[in-house]
């Protein structure tokens, strides 16, 4: 009998003893149905995406309530998440609440670079004629930096041309179609702009319409073209060359007479170079007057056009080139020899006179990078181009 008894005990003790220190506990972890992967420590919660990344994924419904969030957790940049509500509300096709979100913008931050998304948008919508020219200008002027400018500068293009009664309304249009050039556009629509800037500097600047940017000069008794373009410092011309008074007014000679009126153009005329898309484009103050294919030099098959500010410092009618020989002589090659590489005018740089812009008698080269370091253009655009300008204009040339 004791004996059973000692044992009941012993099995009892052993019972505890099992349960107490032993059994494995089944109580669930706090990442129970997610198992830890063996090695790694449990993941912290992913950080939440911006409300700009996600307005830049296209989740702008998703991006309305973060940016929300975000202007409490961080005020002083309110203005630019503003900016972002606005937009992903233009994007959902909303433009009642849009438009809360930009005179919002416009009453609180006058002053932010956003303030020109707001311009556009709360312009374009404005049914009274003043009111919306009154802030697209704004956007274009005040903030020309920001997207709306862009924006603002294309649909104010067309709005402006639009109105029959605008003053100057072709000349306000060209302006803000060359700011629209500007931004960073699809090249279809850039390409369609150039069309239509081209079309209309056609009467800006290739008529006797007046202008802005221009004067409209009347015929004195001893007056001849020479003497007035020296007065107003254009190109003169002469028996070849037509020059800046009869390009702009298509006079067909030299013959003037008292009381003929004559527009002469006074805005800086320029002239910018890009070795990208290799062409050379004409301007007007800072308005775009016409984009002409040229040839450019490649560091790799011959000479460099460098890229910087130069200035036209002489211009020739039917060039003579001197060719350099193979053992370092000058050789002179009049205008006509078929040798004669230069076409039919010469603009040499002041700070490079052994370079500059010139026709060609190779017009295959235009639109290749063959050059020897000069810009070359068909004979037809060098003609016009040194007609419009003069001594000391500025050529940019970029990268």
């Amino acid at each position: 009998m004791k004996k059973l008894l000692f044992l009941i005990v012993l099995v009892v003790a052993g019972y505890l003893v099992y349960n107490h220190y032993w059994k494995p506990s089944q109580k669930p972890t706090e990442t129970s149905g997610q198992p830890t992967p063996v090695g790694t420590a449990p993941q912290a919660p992913s950080e939440k995406p911006s409300g700009i990344t996600l307005y830049e994924q296209g989740k702008y419904k998703e991006a309305i309530p973060r940016l929300e969030e975000e202007i409490k957790e961080n005020p002083s940049e309110t203005d630019r998440f503003l900016s972002y509500i606005g937009w992903s509300y233009e994007k959902l096709d909303k433009p009642d609440k849009a438009l809360k979100i930009w005179e919002r913008l416009l009453k609180e931050y006058p002053t932010s670079i956003y303030s020109g998304d707001a311009h556009y948008q709360v312009g374009r919508r404005s049914k009274k004629r003043e009111e919306k020219l009154q802030h697209l200008e704004t956007a274009i002027v005040k903030f020309p930096e920001s997207q709306g400018a862009r924006e603002a500068g294309m649909y104010l293009g067309e709005y402006y041309l639009s109105l029959k009664d605008e003053v100057n309304k072709e000349y306000k249009a060209r302006n803000a179609f060359s700011l629209a050039l500007k931004s960073n556009l699809p090249q279809e629509k850039i390409t369609e702009i150039k069309g239509r800037l081209t079309d209309l500097n056609k009467k800006l600047v290739f008529s006797s319409f007046r202008t802005p940017d221009s004067t409209i000069y009347t015929v004195k008794i001893g007056d001849n073209l020479t003497s007035i373009s020296r007065k107003f410092k254009v190109e003169a011309g002469g028996d070849i060359a037509p020059g800046h008074i009869r390009r702009i007014n298509n006079l067909k000679s030299a013959t003037i007479f008292p009381d003929d009126k004559l527009k002469i153009l006074t805005g800086e005329i320029w002239a910018k170079v890009n070795k990208t898309n290799i062409t050379l484009t004409l301007y007007i103050n800072n308005d775009f007057i016409k984009e002409y294919p040229v040839s450019i030099g490649d560091p790799n098959k011959n000479m460099d056009t460098s890229a910087g500010t130069f200035t036209i410092g002489s211009k020739v009618v039917h060039p003579t080139w001197y060719k350099k020989t193979e053992d370092g002589r000058k050789e002179e090659v009049p205008y006509g020899d078929k040798r004669n590489v230069l076409g039919t005018r010469w603009m040499g740089f002041k700070e490079s006179p052994e370079l500059g812009i010139h026709g060609t008698t190779n017009p295959e080269s235009i639109g290749k990078k063959i050059s020897n370091g000069c810009i070359r253009m068909y004979n037809n655009d060098v003609e016009e181009v040194y007609d419009l300008i003069s001594e000391n204009t500025r050529v940019v040339i970029e990268e």
